[in-house]
């Protein structure tokens, strides 16, 4: 297990990232995978002007274990609340894998691998930030959103095994879940 701290916008004390890393290691007790050698916590912690007070910290905790990326993000107006609730979260993430894991390793022995992220580029002004990513395996909508739910995201791009296309699943606001689909000229 490896652990990688990194933080902007504010300098982390020596105890403080002792203690992020103390809080980090117990997550590894939570699943097996996340106690291989090979997976890896990145704790981003930074600081950000904001009209709100409680959103002036930001942590976020993205895990990269064997086959699958777990992510959560938190806002709090104090570092230790925004780590606090950030590994709260994580671990209803981790318990959520947890259990597709055990479905899953009823179906086959190893889950699918999630596409792997590339770096940051920045384009032009408006756009921020630029994700690439290998062809995924295709996967059924079920999976797609289980991912989805895994990183913490409200959206996910995947390869639709049932229609050999690309396709955006997405959380709405009433709690449903879309999907997004291009439509092509015989459709």
């Amino acid at each position: 297990m490896q652990i990688k701290i990194k933080s902007k916008n504010l300098n982390l004390s020596d105890s403080q990232k002792e203690g992020i890393e103390f809080k980090v290691a117990k997550l590894e007790n939570l699943a097996d995978r996340l106690s291989d050698e090979s997976t890896e916590f990145r704790i981003e912690v930074r600081h950000e002007k904001s009209r709100k007070a409680s959103d002036a910290y930001i942590c976020q905790l993205t895990i990269f274990a064997p086959g699958t990326v777990i992510r959560a993000e938190t806002r709090n107006e104090t570092i230790e609340n925004a780590i606090d609730d950030c590994l709260d979260k994580i671990k209803g993430q981790i318990e959520r894998y947890k259990s597709k894991i055990h479905r899953s390793d009823k179906k086959t022995n190893e889950p699918e691998p999630m596409p792997e992220g590339a770096e940051a580029e920045f384009v032009i002004p408006n756009i921020l930030r630029r994700k690439r990513f290998s062809n995924s395996a295709p996967m059924s909508e079920e999976e797609a959103i289980e991912k989805m739910e895994l990183i913490g995201h409200g959206f996910f791009l995947f390869n639709n095994r049932d229609t050999g296309r690309f396709s955006v699943a997405y959380k709405r606001e009433d709690g449903f879940y879309g999907i997004i689909e291009p439509k092509q000229d015989n459709d």
